[in-house]
């Protein structure tokens, strides 16, 4: 192929490496974001005080970040990791529905 010719189809593509990797780097400095807001408010809440909401939310996100990794990019890691915190996130909802 002519340069011209693999400028022209570059510019085609509707994919934009720049702005793929500018939303996989977010993703992970929301998940970042949040674990550390989440541990704020369970050092603020007290030693008795349940934080079973808080697991179940920071899970449940975190699940959804691997398992669209994992459908993405095809790597088993990703979802061994989205299985192991829907788990976190369903038990950690049961037992908030359960009062602890």
């Amino acid at each position: 192929m002519k340069k011209e010719d693999v400028l022209k189809k570059a510019r085609e593509e509707k994919s934009d490496e720049m702005e793929n990797s500018v939303r996989d780097r977010s993703a992970v400095w929301m998940t970042l974001a949040m674990a550390i807001a989440a541990g704020f408010f369970v050092c603020m809440r007290g030693e008795d005080a349940p934080i079973m909401d808080l697991t179940a939310t920071v899970s449940f996100s975190t699940a959804v970040c691997c398992i669209y990794r994992f459908f993405r990019l095809k790597q088993i890691h990703y979802l061994i990791m989205g299985i192991v915190l829907t788990a976190m996130t369903v038990f950690a909802t049961i037992r908030f529905f359960q009062g602890y």
